[in-house]
């Protein structure tokens, strides 16, 4: 993909940017003043739209300098309204975002969509690997239970 194709849904929304040619994410940036409560969520909008091409999808991640966490950062090819992004504030103080500021980035990548295709616990069980079911949350859980 050589491109995309990006449209001001508002009239007074900033184009997305790379702050270096070589950046992977697409920063993008309030188009209105918005407060999040401590503790709170609060959707931020962009006044953006985007023409995701179909194999893509977008992902909204957070600045590497933001203190606020980014959520239901899902962009689908067929989406066609407008950016709004899902923030939420952990701290203990109200977070602002006035117009203009930066609140995510928008990194595209290339997808597969393969078919789902249902089979028994017993089909699946007769293929084995050297990790099994460990690791990551199911060994968290398991040290929560005191397994």
């Amino acid at each position: 993909m050589e491109r995309i194709r990006i449209a001001r849904l508002r009239e007074n929304a900033y184009l997305p940017t790379r702050k270096h040619p070589e950046d992977a994410g697409l920063d993008f940036y309030a188009v209105e003043r918005v407060e999040i409560p401590p503790h709170e969520f609060g959707i931020v909008p962009t006044g953006i739209g985007v023409q995701i091409p179909a194999g893509y999808v977008g992902l909204l991640k957070p600045k590497g300098r933001s203190n606020h966490l980014l959520g239901a950062g899902v962009v689908d090819a067929g989406y066609q309204g407008e950016i709004l992004i899902k923030v939420a504030n952990p701290t203990d103080q109200p977070l602002i975002f006035e117009a203009g500021d930066a609140v995510g980035q928008l990194l595209i990548l290339p997808i597969f969509t393969p078919h789902v295709e249902e089979i028994s616990p017993e089909e699946f069980n007769q293929t084995t690997t050297a990790r099994g079911a460990s690791g990551g949350i199911v060994d968290q859980k398991r040290r929560q239970s005191g397994g």
